[in-house]
């Protein structure tokens, strides 16, 4: 039984997660379970610069340490200043859920009097509490585990589901930018980029699913990174599909609201996923049979979403040159898309 910090009001907490998009917002139900239990306090969220607009507009949580992770790695006068922001905080403890090897160090070097991070590693030298669970299991969801540090706290509410806010203005001009492309609701959000995180399913799948929700009478919206925007274009043009693209004409923020005026989004295993689900729309996940990217780890949280994997099962294959994703059929994730957006239009 892990002994339960004493954290007194007016005290200052900082939680850590500077990976992914995807995975910060997993690390929100901890976020929040700890701004629940202990209301008094200040909560503070350490992310990276990209990943870290998610957390703006959010009541539970109070501060955001933004981290360029380039500069981290490249320049120490950077990791001097970002040392000496941390420990101008005065926090009294500081939960590491992604326990990167300079966050780590630059947390200790801080003087943080309460560093809680994992066991097992070389860098958990650096932390005052070790937890002891192995992520590599991946025996339950990844927003699961981040809970699990809970155990070093009171007792009290749990958050079980991540949630974004997209304001007002930001889902204006998320309209705005809609209606520029000829875009009305009901729609489908179609993202099939994937940021490298996973195995992911050909973009030519997800076009084809484009055009075919189209046939059917689907207005449907393809979003994307400014990096996809041209591959995208390319492949489209290929293959005669005509795109209502957004793709590159997005931040974060305002994708997220945009994501919230669809009627379901469609996508690999990423970031966007997981935001689409945090702002309450459903989702259909493409993940691989790989047991490292399971959706019992990463799947998207929440009701009434659906995940389609391959036929296979434990796929074998190297990294980046799987063919299992390919047994997916493109009327298998139409079929899936057009179930999910009758159930939600039937309510």
């Amino acid at each position: 039984m892990s002994e339960t910090l004493e954290i007194r009001p007016g005290d200052r907490l900082l939680v850590s997660r500077t990976d992914r998009l995807g995975d910060l917002i997993l690390a929100l139900p901890f976020v929040e379970s700890l701004k629940a239990r202990y209301p008094e306090c200040r909560v503070d969220v350490m992310a990276s610069l990209y990943a870290s607009p998610i957390l703006e507009h959010n009541p539970r949580i109070d501060g955001i340490v933004r981290v360029q992770n380039d500069q981290l790695i490249a320049s120490r006068y950077y990791r001097q200043d970002l040392e000496q922001k941390v420990r101008r905080g005065g926090y009294k403890a500081v939960v590491v859920l992604y326990p990167e090897r300079r966050i780590s160090r630059l947390l200790y070097r801080a003087g943080l009097p309460n560093r809680l991070g994992t066991a097992g590693r070389f860098h958990s030298v650096y932390f005052t509490h070790r937890l002891l669970h192995s992520r590599k299991s991946n025996r339950k969801h990844e927003s699961e585990y981040n809970l699990d540090f809970l155990t070093y706290f009171k007792d009290g509410e749990t958050v079980t589901r991540p949630v974004v806010h997209p304001t007002p203005k930001e889902v204006r001009n998320a309209q705005r930018l809609l209606g520029n492309v000829g875009g009305r609701r009901p729609f489908i959000v179609v993202h099939p980029g994937s940021g490298g995180s996973a195995e992911q399913w050909p973009i030519e799948r997800f076009l084809e699913v484009c055009r075919d929700l189209g046939k059917s009478g689907h207005q449907v919206i393809v979003t994307g990174s400014e990096s996809e925007r041209e591959a995208l274009g390319r492949k489209s043009a290929e293959l005669g599909i005509e795109l209502k693209s957004l793709a590159g004409q997005t931040d974060l923020r305002t994708l997220a609201a945009l994501l919230s005026l669809a009627s379901v989004v469609v996508a690999n295993s990423t970031g966007p996923l997981h935001l689409a689900a945090a702002v309450g729309t459903r989702v259909v996940g493409i993940y691989p049979s790989k047991k490292v990217m399971s959706p019992v780890r990463w799947g998207p949280l929440g009701e009434g979403h659906r995940v389609i994997q391959p036929s296979t099962r434990n796929c074998r294959c190297p990294d980046g040159a799987c063919r299992c994703m390919e047994t997916i059929t493109v009327a298998m994730v139409a079929q899936t898309v057009q179930r999910i957006y009758d159930n939600a239009a039937d309510k």
